[in-house]
């Protein structure tokens, strides 16, 4: 995620924080959060620390396609990925702007599991 120009990484970026906000009362659908999830997993390969939440989020995304929620399981993933978020916000190669994204993301993963 290194830079400010408009790479496949920050359009997501941009998205998933319009689609979470700040994370508290956030409703949105599986099938929602199956596109954003995917939509990371094309973003990310060959990203520096990507692979460190890649995991997370194919796990979250293979998850939700079976249509049989286990609770705890997403609120543990979804707490994985903001810590996984956090630590990369911190990575010297990412500018301040991408930094401070990432850390508003990390913030509002860690509201969202708390829905569950």
């Amino acid at each position: 995620m290194e830079g400010t120009g408009t790479t496949l990484e920050h359009r997501m970026l941009t998205d998933t924080l319009g689609a979470f906000g700040e994370g508290n009362l956030t409703t949105l659908s599986p099938e929602r959060g199956i596109l954003l999830l995917e939509g990371w997993l094309n973003a990310l390969p060959g990203d520096v620390g990507a692979e460190r939440i890649m995991a997370e989020i194919t796990a979250l995304r293979d998850h939700l396609k079976t249509g049989d929620y286990d609770l705890e399981m997403i609120r543990h993933l979804l707490l994985n990925m903001a810590s996984h978020t956090a630590t990369l916000a911190q990575e010297p190669v990412v500018d301040g702007v991408t930094s401070h994204q990432l850390t508003q993301l990390a913030h509002a993963l860690r509201n969202f599991s708390n829905q569950f």
